[in-house]
């Protein structure tokens, strides 16, 4: 398990072979069959053993007598613990199409602890009632982009300085002092619901480029339905109604085709969420109607949004780059709100990982994980999401 531990860590779930796992341990890959029935098991394994080690720590927690902001930041300190010391578990779960149930299962045991704990809170008047659920996904990836690997010379915090600005921005939100005309709606955009526009004009386009659309359209139903290591060429180019030939005119392979097509999802939302937060100058209702915009979009794009979470492990590097092209954008906008007023006095970059990572989390369990053909979040908790990040928990 060790060595499980150390080779998924390097090369990801997929990519790593139980000959590799049994070299790096020093034994015979026989020897690994006395103990594991294959690779899954093995996960499976790796994951009681993460979910308990959790659990027991959450146990042991000594919350009695203690006032509420310092066992909230003892339950939040125990999850920035454990997410630091379990990160490359956490990358390949990103990974999975066929194996689900665990990643599921895993966020879910972790999610019951504070859904349990946000909910005894509010029963004592410490935090608002919102949906407790809703808190405890939305925490878990406030905590997990803050803890991402953001390259060299991005901004980081000591631990301590991160706990205390994330009990900040759970109980205050991110709403600054300025004065603010709030909607009456905070879960409905102030622009028609309209059905997601199509990706790019037809007019204009040459042929290669409307190719290139054909192909990137085929890839999202076929990634879609069977994941990226499952999807074959063939499909695919059945798919957008070209030859195979000239699907090789375009990409070198599947992972290049990947790679693009990451690039081409991340310049599709950053054009959604421009449009819908575009002529709004207060930074609040920016950050109110580029949350709806963004369930809008992943709602419309939630078979494919997985592949974001499998393409740290396709092509080195390209995860990061997409979550670093929308962080740019997040932190040059909250720039002006901070000067205003607008947004409370909290570091643009701190803001930006921990609701992009907030909105991610929240997207993945209500529309990714969900496998109904018409899953989507309900108003009222797109309503209470928005609410919690402008307005914060504390009654």
């Amino acid at each position: 398990m060790d060595g499980a531990r150390h080779v998924f860590n390097e090369q990801g779930y997929y990519r790593a072979s139980i000959s590799e796992i049994s070299r790096h341990c020093g034994v015979s890959q026989g020897t690994f069959y006395q103990y594991f029935k294959n690779k899954e098991q093995l996960l499976i394994e790796l994951h009681d053993e993460i979910v308990d080690r959790f659990w027991e720590r959450a146990d042991g927690l000594d919350l009695e007598g203690a006032d509420f902001e310092s066992r909230l930041r003892r339950v939040v300190g125990l999850l920035y613990d454990h997410t630091r010391e379990n990160l490359y578990f956490h990358r390949i779960l990103g990974e999975f199409e066929l194996i689900d149930q665990v990643t599921i299962a895993y966020f879910a045991s972790l999610a019951r602890y504070y859904r349990r704990f946000f909910r005894g809170e509010a029963a004592l008047g410490n935090v608002r009632p919102l949906d407790a659920n809703l808190i405890a996904y939305g925490l878990l990836g406030v905590v997990y982009f803050n803890l991402l690997d953001w390259g060299e010379g991005a901004e980081t915090y000591d631990p301590a300085r991160l706990l205390d600005l994330t009990a900040t921005m759970l109980l205050r939100g991110i709403g600054g002092p300025a004065a603010w005309k709030r909607p009456a709606d905070l879960s409905q955009s102030s622009r028609p619901d309209r059905a997601e526009e199509p990706a790019l004009p037809e007019a204009g386009l040459t042929q290669g480029q409307r190719t290139r659309q054909a192909l990137f359209q085929a890839a999202e139903r076929v990634f879609g339905r069977h994941g990226f290591n499952r999807a074959n060429v063939s499909e695919i180019t059945r798919e957008a109604g070209v030859a195979q030939g000239t699907f090789y005119v375009h990409f070198r392979s599947k992972q290049d085709l990947m790679e693009g097509y990451v690039r081409y999802l991340s310049r599709e939302l950053r054009r959604s969420l421009s449009r819908a937060t575009k002529g709004h100058g207060d930074r609040r209702t920016q950050e109110q109607e580029g949350m709806v915009a963004f369930f809008r979009f992943l709602e419309a794009h939630r078979r494919i949004y997985r592949v974001v979470g499998q393409s740290e492990t396709i092509g080195p590097g390209l995860g990061m780059w997409y979550y670093h092209r929308l962080s740019r954008g997040y932190v040059a906008g909250f720039g002006p709100g901070l000067a205003r007023g607008e947004v409370q006095d909290l570091p643009a970059v701190f803001l930006a990982r921990s609701l992009m990572g907030l909105n991610h989390m929240i997207g993945v369990k209500w529309l990714v994980w969900d496998s109904s053909p018409h899953a989507h979040i309900p108003r009222p908790l797109v309503g209470e999401a928005v609410s919690w990040v402008l307005e914060g928990l504390a009654p």
